[in-house]
């Protein structure tokens, strides 16, 4: 048995693919994927070729939901026709940042759409140890599929915030314009953060988060950030790199207040070095955070953050997966803002 997906063997190179159906084990459990999501990390690696973390050929998507087909016989708490979404890594819990609470710092784990094969499919299995680890949660009534296909872009959200513990009435920047700072926005709105101010290139997604609660919005290709910055006298308390503009990020790290926190989410392409003024960072007391996915238990969060936001607003396109090379390129238009994958009503 297999399982029709799409799969990426290089820069460019997206292909039909049979992927081995695992089987069914005790603890286990399979489903049926409604839809999923084409994240940024995923484009990147389709459009500069894939980063050392990827197994070739490697079926993507961490962003997604749909319904439970079977479960294992011992599995608990989960039952066929369940509508159920899945967190990013499947941790050992056995290393030590599992211990201590850090599971997407898992040194054995296997990232969904990385190193373990991902939802860009009809079905996706989830293994005995993601179901112990508490890795799937079910959607609450009244949410839609396409907002639950989006609780991991929420959750991962959610732990970079973790990392920068934003105060009510923080002057944020938030560097980029597409889905994951309109997520972003979002949640430092239900934070009580000030005044929010955006940066990017494109007006499209710009206003995109204008509607979502953003104050300013700063189009670079026009007003550059460190311009804007010497002219308003303008140095935030935050600043959340949501897109891989290594410039604006150095910027963004001058321009902060003495003691601002610089919180490094976006991915970047593999070998992409950041230039520091160490003077200028140690005599400042600046602070820079990475953050990776989401722990589990951001995962459950997020969940219960679901009802306070709107995720489906974030949808500007959707293809089904056979169209799933257009649907890459379709992100990469000016008026896109998140596309999603999705799959026959019956696999």
């Amino acid at each position: 048995m297999s399982i029709r997906s799409v799969a990426l063997y290089g820069q460019h190179d997206l292909r039909p693919f049979e992927l081995p159906a695992p089987a069914l084990e005790a603890g286990g459990i399979r489903m049926r994927v409604a839809l999923c999501g084409v994240c940024g990390s995923d484009q990147r690696q389709y459009f500069s070729g894939p980063s050392p973390r990827y197994t070739l050929p490697a079926v993507l998507g961490h962003e997604f939901a749909g319904e439970i087909t079977e479960v294992g016989s011992q599995v608990e708490g989960f039952a066929v026709g369940d509508r159920v979404t899945v967190a990013p890594v499947i941790p050992c819990l056995n290393c030590e940042a599992c211990r201590r609470g850090a599971d997407n710092l898992c040194q054995r784990g296997l990232v969904i759409g990385v190193n373990y094969p991902g939802a860009m499919a009809e079905q996706f299995y989830i293994p005995p140890r993601m179901v112990a680890a508490g890795g799937l949660a079910l959607i609450p009534p009244g949410a839609s599929l396409e907002a639950a296909a989006l609780i991991e872009l929420l959750a991962c959200c959610w732990h970079g915030l973790r990392q920068v513990n934003p105060r009510p009435g923080d002057d944020v920047l938030v560097i980029g314009e597409g889905p994951i700072a309109a997520t972003f926005i979002q949640l430092l709105r239900l934070m009580g953060v000030g005044r929010i101010t955006v940066t990017g290139l494109n007006p499209f997604r710009l206003n995109q988060t204008a509607a979502l609660g953003a104050d300013v919005m700063l189009q670079t290709n026009q007003t550059p950030l460190r311009d804007y910055a010497e002219a308003n006298r303008y140095s935030p308390d935050l600043a959340i790199v949501a897109a891989p503009a290594v410039e604006d990020s150095s910027v963004a790290l001058d321009i902060l207040r003495p003691g601002g926190s610089l919180l490094l989410f976006s991915g970047y392409p593999h070998g992409t070095k950041l230039d520091l003024d160490l003077y200028k960072f140690h005599y400042s007391e600046k602070h820079i955070h990475g953050s990776i996915d989401a722990t589990i238990a951001d995962f459950h969060h997020a969940v219960r953050l679901l009802p306070q936001v709107r995720l489906p607003q974030l949808i500007s396109h959707r293809f089904p997966l056979e169209k799933a090379v257009e649907a890459f390129q379709a992100a990469r238009t000016v008026e896109s803002m998140k596309v999603v994958l999705t799959m026959p009503t019956q696999a």
